[in-house]
């Protein structure tokens, strides 16, 4: 690509016409500089005819240092490379940098376009104004008309699933509002006063009628709209977030689905699942460029690796014990004695958890992320036992390992090692 791209061969010597080279108005004959010089001819071509320099070294946009050869020469590398590879466009380039060639095009070929040939993105009612996209279907269907004869919703308070409505409608005595007795007829001599009176009494119970009729109305919209008769909306429907949200964060959510309709809070809970699964792959993205891996090829050869490795460590690791529980059993020394009489037992090691795919990875450190790995412990269990913990120290001033062991409810080796790493970092205090 060392060639310019605008170079053309010349009519004459047909060799390659650099520029600037001779264009005739008259003939439209390209000639090189060496035989203008010397003023060669053809049949067609004469050296008195009227001719013009040709160069691709003025800007093509107004107010623009881009020369038309370097436009060319972008436009060829894209071509090339496909958009997004910047660096190897600049590298094409020659005399601009990646962002000089990512801002340039953005701005004179997808923001600015000044000629009709260089839109290359139809201008649409869709490109221009682009519809927001749900995360997935909503159906309502379910909540307008929901499912008859099923006696797994029975437990929806005050809702008939065989007759598809509610056993009690809201103000349900809304309609007794015209149970009064009409003391006026026909034969009374009333005045018009009094019958202007009646008319008025009649128009304010209707009026009355219709507010409470309304609200009843909107109390139904609200239960529609929020799919509060839906069976998908109770545990069985948050069950798909335990990967990521987990189950103890998103039942906290479930309060906010008074603030906002079905639609909206399930877009929600999917923008909060969505957000976790990045982090978890920023935090996999973080574990291959620690171990020197730049390239996604490499990364899925090293979990692959990585994957048979542990199966390999596991088969190792079960071995040796069988073999120590074979050859303890065999042996007519089952224990070992030290110089102090103390008893050494064989104990079976487990392998480190791991914790990367695990929600609330993103928000522990490289220490507590080895401690739990090590200790084979959850990231969320673990952030709840450590604010449990600081949270006694806080009210008492100080943190025992007696009280610790009272608070947390696991393994007591586990527990001593969590408060020996918050003792360390200055999480918990000892009594003085």
């Amino acid at each position: 690509m060392s060639r310019d791209i605008l170079q053309t061969n010349c009519d004459l010597c047909s060799e390659v016409a650099h520029e600037p080279f001779i264009e005739c108005c008259e003939c439209e004959s390209n000639v090189c500089t060496p035989c203008f010089s010397s003023g060669k001819e053809t049949e067609m071509h004469k050296n008195d005819h009227k001719y013009a320099i040709r160069r691709n070294d003025f800007p093509l946009f107004g107010n623009c240092n881009w020369s038309a050869k370097e436009e060319c020469k972008l436009l060829s590398a894209l071509s090339t490379y496909g958009f997004g590879n910047w660096e190897e466009i600049s590298k094409n380039v020659h005399t601009r940098s990646k962002l000089e060639c990512q801002e340039h095009y953005r701005k004179y070929y997808i923001e600015n376009v000044q000629y009709k040939e260089l839109r290359l993105l139809k201008e649409t009612q869709q490109s221009l104004f682009p519809m927001p996209i749900t995360p997935y279907l909503y159906n309502t269907d379910v909540s307008t008309n929901p499912p008859r004869n099923n006696s797994s919703d029975q437990h929806l308070a005050g809702y008939n699933t065989y007759r598809s409505e509610f056993e009690f409608s809201y103000d349900h005595n809304a309609e007794s509002i015209f149970n009064i007795e009409d003391s006026y007829s026909e034969d009374d001599d009333e005045d018009e006063d009094e019958m202007d009176m009646m008319d008025s009494l009649k128009v304010s119970l209707v009026n009355a009628l219709n507010t409470r009729l309304r609200e009843r109305h909107r109390r139904y919209k609200i239960i529609q709209n929020h799919g509060l008769v839906m069976p998908n909306k109770l545990f069985s429907w948050i069950q798909k977030f335990d990967l990521t949200i987990t189950r103890q964060k998103a039942e906290r959510l479930l309060c906010f689905m008074q603030f906002m309709t079905g639609i909206q809070f399930d877009a929600f809970m999917e923008s909060m699942s969505l957000e976790n699964e990045l982090l978890q792959r920023i935090g996999h993205l973080c574990e291959y460029r620690k171990n020197g891996i730049k390239t996604l090829y490499t990364a899925k050869l090293y979990k692959q690796l990585k994957k048979e490795n542990d199966i390999i460590m596991k088969e190792q690791k079960y071995a040796t014990c069988v073999m120590a529980k074979k050859f303890e059993n065999q042996s007519p020394v089952k224990t070992m004695y030290t110089k102090n009489h103390q008893v050494l037992r064989y104990k079976r090691m487990a392998m480190p958890l791991e914790i990367i795919d695990l929600p609330g990875f993103h928000r522990l450190s490289e220490a507590e992320q080895v401690l739990c790995s090590n200790l084979r412990l959850v990231p969320t269990n673990y952030l709840e036992i450590k604010e449990h913990l600081i949270a006694q120290n806080s009210k008492l001033g100080f943190l025992r390992l007696l009280d610790a062991r009272k608070i947390v409810k696991i393994d007591v080796n586990k527990t001593r090692k969590i408060y020996d790493y918050l003792l360390y970092e200055g999480f918990i205090s000892k009594p003085l």
